[in-house]
């Protein structure tokens, strides 16, 4: 029923629209941009969702990224659907937490077709405050809780045993600097109907895996970026890449993407994305652990609007996982871009 959900948003935006000049009249802001905030998703690089567009020689652009997302995925024994008593212990497996974290990006374009930039974040962990805001909507609709309803509300544990060797453990609220990412953005090919371009990446460990803001190492990736000025108010995105961890334990990851946005006017947008993931972590296999099948891919939809006005862009975006939950229960994510063009030289 999602699946088919999706299929039919895509259609309605394809049969609302009408040809024209492609890039030339095109009011494209560019696919949703955001972080992954589930975890181990989120101590890994991902390839962020980067317009493939050229830009103008010379401009200078900040964004100021803020992130709130809240999870719950408790694995409960074989045949006990009750555990005993509304606490965690160390034996449990289970993502509960929410986080919020804050990002600032900074890029330069070198030349219209040559961008690079840098991204700093901090996040903070806790139990937060929405598990009862979201446990009587979900019984309001008949939703399941994934065991939320039977612990401890705004409680954060998490404790996720891996094949792997990766310690994520957390069972007290923590606020830290997270990785540091450096990247450069080629717009190799451009006419009036599509962009193409090249995305090269470094993650510098700046984050700590005993805090889960990082995983301790670098990871490298590279993405090809494809943009298809449909219609006057229709852009598709894509994106495909790999992400590779240094850490020695982590898999290297499967980075895809498919996006449609319409936009009827210059100043608004409205986008609907799809981000498919593999994981960097399997399973704990060892004799007697419960299988909660980590090596899943990641499947999360987004939604959300984008507003520009002059040399400001406004987004904002929510993101589920729909179809495979391996994905946090919910992210929202709030962006603000300002663009300045620097003097020639």
């Amino acid at each position: 029923m999602k699946k088919t959900g999706f299929l039919i948003c895509i259609l309605v935006l394809l049969c609302t629209t009408v040809y024209a000049d492609g890039l030339n009249n095109s009011f494209s802001k560019g696919p949703l941009y955001g972080k992954n905030m589930y975890i181990p998703y989120l101590i890994h690089y991902h390839l962020p969702a980067l317009p493939a567009r050229s830009g103008r020689q010379y401009d200078l652009r900040f964004d100021l990224v803020n992130y709130l997302a809240q999870d719950i995925l408790v694995y409960l024994p074989d045949g006990n659907n009750t555990p005993p008593g509304r606490n965690y212990n160390k034996n449990h497996i289970a993502s509960d937490y929410e986080v919020y974290a804050a990002e600032l990006g900074i890029s330069y374009n070198i030349l219209n077709e040559l961008q690079l930039g840098v991204n700093f974040r901090i996040f903070s962990f806790s139990g937060g405050f929405l598990d009862s805001i979201i446990e009587s909507f979900h019984g309001l609709f008949g939703f399941p809780n994934g065991g939320r309803e039977f612990f401890e509300q705004d409680r954060i544990h998490i404790n996720m045993p891996n094949n792997n060797g990766m310690s994520l453990y957390l069972d007290e609220p923590t606020v830290s600097f997270g990785d540091i990412d450096v990247w450069g953005k080629w717009t190799f090919w451009e006419n009036n109907t599509i962009s193409l371009d090249a995305l090269a990446a470094f993650k510098i460990p700046t984050g700590t895996l005993e805090k889960l803001s990082g995983s301790a190492y670098p990871d490298a990736a590279l993405g090809l970026f494809f943009d298809w000025y449909l219609t006057a108010y229709l852009t598709l995105y894509s994106h495909a890449g790999i992400v590779v961890p240094f850490n020695g334990k982590s898999f290297p990851m499967f980075n895809g993407m498919f996006g449609t946005e319409i936009h009827p006017r210059e100043q608004v947008s409205f986008n609907l994305q799809m981000n498919i993931k593999t994981s960097p972590i399997s399973d704990n296999t060892r004799p007697g652990a419960i299988k909660y099948n980590l090596f899943l891919p990641q499947t999360n939809i987004l939604g959300g609007i984008t507003l520009k006005f002059d040399q400001t862009r406004w987004q904002f975006y929510f993101e589920q996982d729909a179809f495979t939950n391996r994905g946090a229960d919910i992210t929202f994510g709030f962006m603000v871009s300002h663009t300045f063009t620097m003097p020639k030289r």
